[in-house]
């Protein structure tokens, strides 16, 4: 049954009608998820929209309360067994009042029950999540970069960013095979998702780096798009790397061209143990932490390659 059939024209009261369906198109997506997204201050990509419903066209929902939007939640779909939960945003005025979790047990329904969730929680709905049956596996912690801070430059204003010695190339994503970029990417993070990489990688305003090896194999890569506020900067993810010293370039190499953009700040969510030596090496200023929870174990994924996710909203 779709998620549009389980609860259309449900009477909450005789003068309530509940109901909850999909989000087809990019300016709707942009009309209700945007719009919460940035009233509860998450920084939401400016092209998100395209990508998210590109990755995943029948995984956005809308609750709606006599038809004004109340409500969203995204469950994005990868392969047949597995699905990331992000985006679940009730307006602030209607918490505590059930509607949550209608459209939260709405947007599982639209799965099959073998198909195995994750979700990354702020701290204090963990025990929630963990009702529903999930468990934790790892903290995301995000840090902040400024990079218009004076720690960035040398005397002469030059990069002050010291890496690690490295035998890799870092290439724009145009001089690169796009299949072998598809290919590392479906193996660090566990499954295709090559039509949302696609307008990923194309979005406006991002840029995008690529780490080659000697032998000419993709070992990492590193994608920031630009924030739909623009005072918000730029937001990193994802950032996948055989090693940290390849990070770290790949990080470098970011950070030159995104202080040619006069960016005021950039952000990256990545799993704690990996990414917190890194990013405070870079003068990281951690700012948030979410917890990694899933049904059914962790997903067959590279996740000592994650120095950054993809995203808080899709995994």
């Amino acid at each position: 049954m779709a998620v549009g059939e389980l609860l259309q024209g449900t009477v909450l009261s005789a003068m309530e009608d509940f109901t909850i369906r999909l989000i087809t198109t990019e300016t709707e997506f942009k009309n209700v998820v945007t719009k919460a997204m940035i009233k509860e201050q998450w920084r939401p990509g400016l092209l998100d929209a395209e990508c998210y419903l590109a990755g995943d066209p029948t995984g956005t929902f809308v609750g709606e309360l006599n038809g004004k939007p109340i409500g969203c939640i995204m469950l994005t779909k990868y392969g047949e067994e597995f699905g990331y939960l992000g985006v679940f945003i009730v307006n602030e005025e209607y918490r505590g009042k059930g509607y949550g979790i209608k459209i939260f047990n709405a947007a599982l329904a639209s799965v099959k029950p073998s198909r195995n969730i994750a979700l990354a929680a702020a701290p204090h709905l963990v025990s929630m999540y963990e009702r529903s049956g999930f468990r934790e596996h790892f903290n995301i912690v995000s840090f902040d970069f400024h990079l218009s801070n004076g720690l960035y430059f040398t005397e002469n204003g030059k990069l002050n960013l010291k890496t690690a010695n490295s035998t890799v190339d870092i290439k724009c994503i145009k001089e690169v095979d796009e299949n072998a970029l598809f290919a590392y990417d479906s193996c660090v993070f566990g499954f295709p998702r090559h039509a949302f990489l696609s307008k990923w990688f194309r979005a406006q305003g991002s840029h995008a780096r690529v780490a080659i090896d000697e032998e000419g194999a993709v070992v990492g890569y590193v994608v920031a798009r630009a924030t739909f506020v623009k005072e918000d900067g730029y937001k990193i993810g994802p950032l996948f790397a055989d090693s940290e010293s390849i990070a770290e370039k790949l990080l470098k190499s970011l950070f030159e061209e995104l202080l040619k953009q006069d960016v005021p700040v950039v952000r990256l969510d990545g799993i704690q143990q990996n990414v917190t030596e890194l990013a405070e090496k870079l003068h990281g200023k951690c700012s948030d932490n979410q917890v990694y929870m899933a049904k059914r174990g962790l997903p067959d994924a590279c996740f000592d390659k994650w120095f950054g996710i993809t995203s808080l909203d899709i995994g």
